[in-house]
């Protein structure tokens, strides 16, 4: 059994895949298992990732590829890797990110030490002018783990990808990235880890870099899809908080957070159309709750609140123009 495998969902990341791929076959571990899945993509990221496996022919016999008759998404690309792997933990890398090259060494280390189900560490925000280190916070306290991830605290990241998690215990949880969810399918998958993990640990180090470069990414523009995503995300996890009876517990956190997951679309979408057709979700609760934007978040969702769309998507625009010249 492989002490670690490293699952990477392969779509249209031809400019970034001959780096993350480096990152990964130059690990300083060398007992880990690789699985790429081809999750369809129309470039040629596969040819390039097969180039760069060639320089590494001591990493050879570890590499899984499995190629997909159609374009699934990442998160079911990345069930698809997790049911074909046979580590004791995994982690999920996407194909145009880095990593630092003792991170699955150290995480690993971290894991056996502390015998946990997960193990965090904190991570780089790499955009075009500057890289940020973001951390991600975990509680001695296993409940304040929970609500922290369910309401996404803004010191605790819902990504799977700066986490290491024991195979065994993913699977035995269940939890799956439902099929057609491809914006927020992460925060899915790691409530329900967090919920049902024993011990959660952390790693003070960074070693993930995300990139904020591919403009094709699902978490850059946001459109339609976008709104569908947090409709079935919602849909989703008001079932999960109503069968363990947490519904009531969390109602006023639930509401916070499906008002931030709207306003973050609704200032981030360029099309007026879009911003009208969805201008309703969430609306019930939304104005107890804009007290925890900023200014121009407030502005928007006021504006979107009473209906005055022409006036949004000018508002919009000047915000657009506003963020390019800074």
């Amino acid at each position: 059994m492989p002490k670690v495998s490293i699952l990477v969902p392969v779509y249209n990341v031809s400019a970034y895949i001959e780096r993350c791929a480096h990152s990964l076959f130059r690990q300083t571990l060398d007992d880990v298992e690789y699985i790429f899945v081809d999750d369809c993509t129309p470039d040629d990221s596969m040819a390039k990732l097969e180039a760069v496996l060639a320089q590494y022919p001591e990493r050879s016999g570890q590499v899984k590829i499995i190629r997909q008759e159609y374009n699934h998404g990442p998160g079911v690309a990345r069930n698809i890797a997790l049911r074909a792997a046979s580590g004791e933990y995994v982690c999920c890398v996407d194909s145009d990110d880095y990593v630092d090259a003792d991170m699955a060494q150290c995480m690993y280390r971290r894991a056996v030490d502390e015998q946990a189900d997960i193990v965090v560490a904190d991570y780089w925000d790499e955009y075009p002018k500057q890289t940020v280190l973001c951390t991600d916070l975990v509680s001695p306290s296993m409940e304040e783990n929970r609500v922290n991830v369910l309401t996404c605290g803004k010191e605790v990241s819902p990504s799977l990808w700066n986490k290491m998690i024991r195979r065994k215990f993913w699977l035995t949880a269940k939890a799956f990235a439902p099929e057609g969810l491809s914006y927020s399918e992460d925060r899915h998958v790691v409530t329900r880890l967090y919920y049902q993990a024993r011990k959660i640990v952390k790693v003070d180090a960074a070693f993930y870099h995300y990139s904020h470069f591919n403009a094709g990414a699902i978490t850059r523009g946001k459109d339609a899809r976008h709104f569908e995503d947090v409709i079935l995300f919602w849909k989703l996890m008001d079932e999960f908080l109503a069968e363990h009876g947490l519904a009531e517990k969390y109602r006023e956190r639930i509401e916070a957070s499906k008002t931030e997951h709207k306003v973050k679309l609704i200032v981030e979408v360029d099309s007026y159309a879009t911003r009208k057709k969805y201008a309703f979700l969430f609306r019930e609760f939304e104005m107890e709750y804009i007290g925890l934007f900023r200014r121009g978040e407030k502005v928007m969702l006021f504006l979107v609140h009473y209906g005055l769309f022409a006036c949004a998507q000018l508002f919009y625009v000047l915000l657009k123009y506003k963020n390019r010249h800074q």
